[in-house]
């Protein structure tokens, strides 16, 4: 699903533009929720070989963990 957007500022700069569904519904998780994501994806880009585990009590994420594992050749 994407929802169309139209900005119009007046001349030259108006134009139309899709925004895809993840983005709407990523903008639309609580702060916190966008900043732990944000966290887990630096994480995942950070760590070739390994785990990120996340810990939850009573549904909300209390802990991350993260086990990086190196390769000798």
């Amino acid at each position: 699903m994407r929802v169309p957007l139209r900005v119009v500022d007046g001349g030259e700069g108006a134009f139309d533009r899709e925004i895809p569904a993840e983005v709407l519904r990523f903008a639309s998780l609580p702060p916190s929720q966008r900043e732990l994501l944000l966290h887990v994806h630096d994480l995942l880009d950070d760590i070739a070989y390994g785990t990120v585990v996340l810990v939850l009590q009573d549904g909300k994420v209390i802990q991350v963990e993260t086990s990086e594992k190196i390769r000798l050749k």
